[in-house]
């Protein structure tokens, strides 16, 4: 069956106008199929071309099973959605039932409007809650998406709920519920669309005993599979931050009309903030044992305990519906025993930390090992799962992938090159001398050599960093020196950065960890992709030193067994941004001499595309002539 649909004169040639024949998409489609309907787990990694999202689609809507399809990204989830699902429908003349569920916090939550509207707070007559008025009328998801305004509403904030906010069956507005809705829709699904965040964050909602948001599934297939370990780390963790606490203290203050109370209440939310101001200093992400002089000059876990005692009291004192009462009991009281948790630090299976974001100050902990929580809550129920993604093999083998992911022992795994010709169509520049990235001269040296690479591509290109800081330097020193419109993140919005990019086809975007991967700009807007350093997780980050902490402790080689494999996928990722379709041609520039000064330098080339290697600009000016 599936060779009449992939093969060389199947039904894709015949109904897709620029079909082209690829035989490892039949390989990969025949693979998804034997994991669906033999209950097996698969590892397939697909080159960049193989058209893998085709190739596990047409075989789930096959397999009559109930199958979960998660992406990593949102963006990944409209695409397959609204494109590739429609597309699909048309090549195999059958319509099944598909769905695509979003977090809590995509939908209005009803019972938080209504309670907003009723205490006539000031945000009750701004224009855009008349609009939602209007709007509640005629929409059928209440996805907020949908709505005339910009998701990026501040009042979003106030109208829709998370897990912990939601009363569930014993909310007056149950049976109406948009997320109910969503839930009974599922349930008569074929092919539930996600993506990692919703599907991690399922699992632990039913570890933790908070129901479920997908509904009852018999497989999964993972794309962008290789995000796995560190959004499980994330969803199995506990996370206790100021904007956490300030939504209970402005939940609670929703049911007050009483003045004293409600002037309480705000002495309670300054009390917060003043104990969280104390730790805006930081720089992103830090051992939570570096702060703790910090936590005990300002009596931390006290001043929060003290705090949440507090408004425990007030809710005592509230006159309202007991399924809300008890609801914002249970709260309090699970903030309050993640936070011993967490400043206790006495499980050795877990990282501590503290991370201020850009409006929160984030106490957290994450498991160090995310293969056990798998086990117990995947792969023990579900037998038939695909993992996949264009970058999973380090070595021509699944080793790391699978030990982190406690694949080990009964997974298949199927390694399909891209179709592309690299040999032709890309080529792979190292600079002859270039300092140490840890050399003060790096910085400098950086930006002649992308100020001298830019000029012979005239422009054209996605210059990706591995930090915030570097990025920003190395920008300052270039920007001026190029006649060509360069774009940093930041900026703008990233939809909007890449709609400028895309557009302007001589541009320049300097960018860092979100544009390493997820980005589709084929064609000669994309031309070059330059890459300052190899792109090593930090070690100082408080997660990436614990889990290297324990690698050791096992008897193992945490550089060779962990940090130069997870840097090889990422490296891939990022250069895998340059050749999209078989027309597209280009230059990979990475920065890093380490590539050729250190013994692991050749185990990255040798996982690298195959494409020609230069250390001579006069080879990529001559390449270039050709574009």
């Amino acid at each position: 069956m599936l060779s009449q649909i992939f093969g060389a004169k199947g039904i894709l040639s015949k109904k897709l106008p620029y079909f082209e024949w690829r035989p490892s998409q039949l390989i990969m489609a025949e693979k998804v199929r034997e994991a669906l309907v033999e209950g097996k787990k698969v590892i397939i990694e697909a080159g960049t071309g193989t058209g893998k999202t085709l190739a596990y689609v047409i075989p789930a809507i096959l397999s009559g099973k109930k199958v979960v399809i998660s992406t990593g990204t949102k963006s990944l989830q409209n695409q397959l959605f609204y494109k590739d699902i429609p597309l699909v429908e048309k090549i195999l003349n059958e319509k099944p039932k598909v769905v695509y569920l979003k977090g809590r916090r995509n939908y209005l939550c009803l019972w938080r409007f209504n309670q907003l509207i009723s205490q006539k707070l000031p945000i009750s007559k701004s224009k855009e809650i008349k609009i939602l008025n209007q709007w509640l009328k005629i929409t059928k998801t209440g996805d907020i998406a949908e709505t005339p305004f910009s998701p990026e509403w501040s009042g979003w904030f106030e109208l829709t709920a998370s897990t912990e906010q939601c009363l569930g069956q014993k909310c007056p507005f149950w049976h109406e519920c948009f997320i109910t809705k969503m839930k009974i829709s599922a349930q008569r699904a074929q092919l539930i669309i996600v993506n990692h965040y919703l599907f991690m964050a399922d699992l632990a909602i039913r570890e933790k005993g908070y129901g479920q948001v997908i509904p009852f599934y018999e497989a999964v297939i993972f794309d962008e599979a290789h995000q796995l370990e560190e959004i499980v780390s994330e969803y199995f963790g506990f996370q206790v931050s100021n904007f956490r606490i300030a939504e209970l203290i402005y939940d609670i203050n929703l049911l007050f009309e009483d003045k004293d109370i409600k002037k309480r209440l705000n002495i309670l939310k300054e009390k917060s903030d003043k104990f969280f101001k104390t730790f805006g200093h930081l720089k992103g992400k830090e051992s939570l044992n570096q702060v703790m002089s910090l936590l005990i000059i300002n009596k931390g876990i006290y001043v929060l305990k003290n705090l949440l005692d507090e408004l425990m009291d007030i809710i005592h004192k509230v006159n309202t519906f007991l399924d809300i009462k008890e609801n914002l009991k249970e709260r309090v009281d699970k903030i309050k025993k993640e936070l011993n948790f967490i400043f206790a630090q006495s499980d050795p299976n877990y990282a501590y930390w503290v991370e201020r974001r850009k409006r929160s100050i984030v106490f957290g902990c994450s498991p160090l090992k995310v293969d056990l929580i798998l086990k117990e809550h995947l792969y023990s129920s579900i037998k038939s799962i695909v993992f996949t993604s264009a970058t999973l093999n380090t070595g021509d083998n699944f080793s790391f992938f699978k030990e982190r992911l406690g694949l080990s022992y009964y997974t298949e795994g199927l390694i399909l090159p891209s179709p592309f010709d690299y040999k032709n169509q890309a080529l792979l520049y190292l600079p002859p001398s270039m300092p140490d990235p840890n050399s003060v001269d790096f910085l400098q040296a950086a930006a002649k050599e992308i100020i001298k690479i830019l000029k012979i591509t005239k422009g054209r290109a996605l210059v990706l960093f591995t930090n915030l800081q570097t990025m920003k330097e190395i920008y300052d020193k270039v920007v001026s020196k190029i006649p060509f419109n360069v774009i940093i993140q930041g900026e703008q919005s990233s939809p909007k950065l890449l709609e400028i990019f895309k557009s302007d086809i001589h541009s320049v975007l300097f960018a860092t960890a979100t544009f390493w991967e997820g980005i589709d700009i084929p064609g000669e807007a994309l031309s070059c992709v330059i890459i300052d350093r190899l792109p090593f997780a930090v070690p100082d980050d408080p997660l990436i030193k614990a889990r290297i902490e324990f690698i050791r402790k096992m008897g193992k080689n945490p550089f060779w067994s962990y940090q130069v494999p997870q840097a090889i996928i990422s490296l891939k990722q990022g250069l895998g941004r340059l050749i999209r379709h078989r027309q597209d041609k280009g230059l990979l520039a990475v920065l890093d001499p380490r590539l050729y000064t250190r013994s692991y330098g050749s185990y990255f080339l040798k996982n690298l595309p195959p494409c020609r290697i230069t250390r001579d600009l006069k080879d990529v000016a001559k390449f270039f002539e050709s574009i």
